[in-house]
């Protein structure tokens, strides 16, 4: 870990055009290191100057998450609710696809493309696209094809393709969304790459969800339910940072 910085600040005189980093140019290189009192590389001592340094940096990781836990204060006990069916087109007041955007037209740049992928929230690439495009922020992810079902949080700005639609309610909190993400994915169990999800069925579509004595989804048990479950995971990380 202490070598590879080193490494690659020496490693930038390197090119594609016509300055490859070649064998023998490799075995030329020359990095600056501490020595010891035998004029050698001091080993010891940058073994003792990263420990320290991972040592810090868990400190600091470990201040964040207890900052968190504080954040989130007492939720509660979860109690056991009573369920009921939930038409998705009245959970959500936005319901739209992304649009097709082909590969050959992505441009470089910083803002995540989020498709059909089941891993990484279903970003597959990043682009710099900004016309003809569909930009959404703060919604589900529901994959309509690819893989089927997959549905994703996403907090931060993206360009959807045509492969995902967004499921926005402007009201709900990250935990409410985290508690219906994770509802909105069972549909994958009745579809497949065969049988898409297209905006017809969709809007035929429910979702369980737990309700309060009005027999309204209760907004208020999902967001504790998904902050108890942050704080299990947190408390988690921390335990194991200190073994």
């Amino acid at each position: 870990m202490f070598l590879i910085p080193l490494i690659k600040k020496q490693m930038k005189k390197f090119n594609w055009g016509g300055n490859g980093a070649t064998l023998g140019r490799l075995k030329r290189l020359r990095i600056m290191l501490p020595v010891n009192s035998k004029d050698e590389p001091d080993y010891a001592f940058m073994e003792e100057y990263m420990r320290e340094v991972e040592k810090r940096q868990k400190e600091k990781y470990k201040a964040h998450i207890q900052k968190k836990i504080e954040e989130l204060g007492d939720v509660g006990n979860l109690e056991d609710k009573e369920w009921k069916a939930f038409a998705l087109k009245n959970i959500f007041d936005e319901i739209q696809r992304g649009k097709r955007l082909k590969t050959d037209d992505h441009v470089v740049g910083s803002m995540p493309y989020v498709s059909s992928s089941s891993i990484d929230n279903g970003v597959d690439n990043f682009i710099g696209n900004e016309d003809d495009v569909r930009i959404f922020e703060d919604c589900i992810t529901l994959a309509n094809s690819g893989s089927v079902g997959t549905a994703f949080y996403q907090p931060f700005k993206f360009v959807a393709s045509d492969h995902v639609t967004k499921l926005k309610q402007a009201s709900f909190s990250k935990h409410v969304y985290l508690f219906i993400a994770n509802q909105v994915s069972k549909l994958g169990e009745k579809y497949s790459f065969n049988r898409e999800i297209n905006d017809k069925r969709l809007g035929r579509e429910y979702i369980m969800l737990p309700i309060n004595s009005d027999g309204e989804p209760d907004y208020v048990f999902m967001e504790s339910y998904m902050k108890r479950k942050e704080m299990e995971m947190l408390k988690r990380y921390v335990e194991r940072m200190e073994r």
